[in-house]
C-alpha cells in the first residue's frame, strides 16, 4: 500500500514538473503598445492606458532589459491578432504590435508596498564565563611546522580594445512619447550627395569628420512605417546628452506615415513583382477576419501599392487558391502595369477574406499603383512600398 501511494505521489510530481516546463517553453502572445528603457516611463504609459479604460500591464524582457507595456496576453495566437487589428482600427494605438515569447511577470500600474513585519527580539542569554587556565611558559611547545611562502600569481593584463576612428554617436530614434523605433540613419555630405553611410539607430556608431568645409553632415532617418526626418549634424558640436563612454546622443522624433481610419499592416507583404501573399501575412489578415466577423457593421476598402510606376513582368493569383504560396501551374504570368499589379494585390486580399466567410459586398478594392510611396523608389527600403492598407469606410 505504501509503495503504491509513493509511486502515485512521484507520478503526480513528475506530471506537474512536465506541465510547468511546458508552460514556460510555450510562447505567449502579447499585444504591445510601448517599449521603454526606463521603468518610470513604462509605469506612466501603463497608467495612461488604464485611464482610457484598458487593462494595461508592464513586464520586463529578461534579455533586453526593456519594459514592455501590453494590453492583451494569450497563448492563442489568433486571439492576439484579432485583438491587435481591433485595437488599430478603433483606438489611437495604431502602432501596436504582437510580441511572441515570454516576458517577466506583468506588474499592475500601482504597486503598494507592504509594511515591514516587526519580529519580536529574542532575549539573549548571558554567556557563561569559564575560568581561564594559565599555562606556564616552559610547558608550551614550539611550532616547528615550516611556513610555506605565498605564491604570487602574475596579474593578467586585459588587451586594450582599439576604438574605431571618428567620433562616437548614438542616434536615438523614437516616437514623441519616447518609444524606441527600429531603423537606420543615413549620413551624407549634402542633400544632393549620391552616396551615404548607413548606421543602425539606437546603437553606438563611430563617424569620421566630414570632408566639406562647413564641417556638417546631413542626417536622414529610414524607419519602416515612419516619415523621413532630415536634419543637419554639426560634427564639432556636442550632443543633446552624453553617454557613459562619451557618446554624443542625438534624439530624433519620428511620426507614423498614416493614421486615422486606416489600418497599417506590419507583415502583409507579397512575393516580388506578384500579387501572391508571403506566408507571414496570414496572422494579421486573420486578425482582420475576426474583427469583421465580430463587428458586422464594418465595411472596408483594400488599397494596393507597389514600388514605382513602371510596367513589369509579374504573376497574379489566377485560378489558384494558394494565397500564401506561389503556384506556377495555376498562377497567371504576364506583363502588368503598376495600376494592374496593385489592383490584383488588393483583389488577392479580398479573395482571402471572402474565403474565410466575409461577405464580398463589405469589401471594396483599389489599386493605387506607385503613386503613394512610403520610401524613395530606388532606396534601400523601396521594397516596403509593396504593401496594402485597409481603409474603414463604415462602422
Amino acid at each position: 500500500m505504501q509503495k503504491s501511494l509513493r509511486a502515485l505521489i512521484i507520478t503526480l510530481l513528475v506530471a506537474g514538473a512536465v506541465q510547468s516546463v511546458k508552460a514556460q517553453t510555450e510562447p505567449n502572445y502579447y499585444v504591445v503598445i510601448g517599449v521603454f528603457a526606463k521603468l518610470d516611463n513604462a509605469v506612466r504609459y501603463t497608467n495612461q492606458a488604464n485611464q482610457k479604460g484598458f487593462n494595461a500591464q508592464y513586464a520586463i524582457h529578461s534579455r533586453q532589459q526593456w519594459n514592455y507595456v501590453y494590453l492583451f496576453q494569450s497563448s492563442d495566437k489568433r486571439k492576439a491578432y484579432a485583438f491587435l487589428i481591433r485595437l488599430r482600427a478603433e483606438s489611437e494605438y495604431k502602432d501596436a504590435w504582437v510580441y511572441t515569447g515570454q516576458l517577466g511577470q506583468g506588474q499592475p500600474a500601482v504597486v503598494e508596498e507592504k509594511p515591514v513585519e516587526e519580529k519580536p527580539v529574542e532575549e539573549v542569554k548571558p554567556v557563561e564565563e569559564k575560568p581561564v587556565e594559565i599555562v606556564k611558559a616552559d610547558t608550551v611547545k614550539a611550532d616547528t611546522t615550516a611556513v610555506k611562502p605565498v605564491e604570487e600569481k602574475p596579474i593578467e593584463e586585459k588587451p586594450v580594445v582599439k576604438k574605431p576612428a571618428g567620433k562616437p554617436y548614438i542616434f536615438r530614434l523614437q516616437t514623441s512619447d519616447g518609444q524606441p523605433v527600429t531603423g537606420e540613419i543615413h549620413v551624407q555630405e549634402s542633400t544632393n550627395a549620391s552616396r551615404y553611410q548607413a548606421f543602425k539607430a539606437n546603437e553606438t556608431v563611430y563617424i569620421e569628420a566630414p570632408k566639406n568645409a562647413r564641417g556638417n553632415y546631413v542626417i536622414i532617418t529610414q524607419a519602416a512605417g515612419y516619415q523621413q526626418v532630415s536634419l543637419i549634424l554639426d560634427y564639432s558640436g556636442p550632443g543633446i546628452e552624453t553617454g557613459p563612454e562619451g557618446e554624443a546622443i542625438i534624439p530624433i522624433d519620428v511620426s507614423k506615415v498614416k493614421r486615422g481610419d486606416y489600418i497599417d499592416f506590419t507583415n502583409v507583404r507579397f512575393f516580388r513583382n506578384s500579387a501572391i501573399l508571403e506566408p507571414v501575412a496570414q496572422n494579421e489578415l486573420d486578425g482582420l477576419v475576426d474583427l469583421m466577423k465580430e463587428s458586422t457593421g464594418y465595411k472596408i476598402r483594400v488599397h494596393g501599392h507597389c514600388n514605382g510606376n513602371q510596367d513589369r513582368e509579374g504573376s497574379v493569383l489566377g485560378s489558384s487558391t494558394s494565397f500564401f504560396a506561389l503556384d506556377p501551374g495555376k498562377n497567371k504570368i504576364g506583363k502588368l502595369s503598376a495600376k494592374e499589379l496593385t489592383t490584383e494585390r488588393a483583389a488577392t486580399v479580398k479573395a482571402y477574406l471572402v474565403s474565410q466567410g466575409i461577405d464580398a459586398s463589405r469589401i471594396d478594392i483599389k489599386g493605387d499603383g506607385g503613386k503613394i510611396p512610403m520610401y524613395p523608389e530606388g532606396g534601400t527600403l523601396g521594397q516596403y512600398n509593396d504593401r496594402v492598407e485597409i481603409e474603414i469606410t463604415k462602422r
